[in-house]
């Protein structure tokens, strides 16, 4: 490698890491609830507090637009995404049918490596729960998700799924800063890790099944109350 392209090449990375960063810096404020449902957005403001052309923050627009967390109107502008009841639904409800079987296939499934990773997720579940600390449950919730759809071996799933994870993060954000919230979902996700070490499928769905239709019973109200839960995502991040 001759020394202007190797010097070109690390520019070119040195520029795609920084345009990540950017992109799950907003990306967080997004699921954050810092930047709110319904709150425009501008692309010169970005590109100003970012210090970069809006060449590129146009292309980190698009890439969230692709997860429904912003909306485009062209001619227009930019809108974060309302997250609403049926939105909220929806995500659950096909969360439900695909992490349903694909812990039933994970816990049949089940390798040495995985055990050995469960075993750890066991104990940060625990050590959220001692410390109430939401994000450490968060982290273990997420490496919990993730390591059943590879084990479950269906690459279709985890692509799916990978592509709800924004407004799938969105609503964990809203459920986990419910009193007493980290204790439940804690103690569901616990029930999840004994029957995939157990490689039991049917305990191992029927406890996915379990924690994710309780958390959809806590984030959906009923419809006499859709006015107070949209005002109730859009502070959320208060709470």
């Amino acid at each position: 490698m001759n020394v202007k392209r190797g010097s070109a090449e690390l520019n070119e990375s040195a520029r795609a890491t920084t345009k990540d960063k950017i992109y799950q810096s907003l990306r967080a404020d997004i699921i954050s609830h810092r930047l709110k449902p319904g709150q425009p957005i501008r692309e010169d403001e970005l590109a100003q507090k970012y210090g970069i052309s809006r060449t590129p923050i146009r292309e980190m627009l698009r890439r969230l637009e692709q997860e429904d967390l912003v909306k485009i109107v062209p001619n227009v502008g930019v809108y974060i995404s309302e997250l609403t009841a049926k939105d909220i639904e929806e995500v659950l409800d096909l969360r439900i049918w695909l992490e349903t079987a694909a812990a039933r296939a994970a816990a049949s499934r089940v390798k040495e490596e995985h055990l050995e990773q469960l075993r750890e997720i066991d104990k940060q579940l625990d050590l959220a729960v001692k410390m109430q600390d939401s994000i450490l449950s968060f982290e273990a919730d997420g490496k919990l998700h993730d390591l059943i759809l590879v084990a479950a071996g269906n690459a279709r799933a985890r692509r799916i799924i990978h592509n709800l994870l924004g407004q799938i993060h969105r609503i964990r954000f809203i459920s986990g800063h419910k009193p007493g919230r980290i204790n439940t979902t804690v103690a569901e996700h616990k029930q999840i890790v004994a029957a995939l070490i157990d490689r039991d499928p049917e305990k191992a769905a029927a406890s996915m099944k379990v924690h994710l239709v309780n958390t959809k019973e806590i984030l959906l109200p009923s419809s006499e109350m859709e006015e107070k839960f949209a005002s109730f995502v859009r502070n959320s991040f208060s709470l």
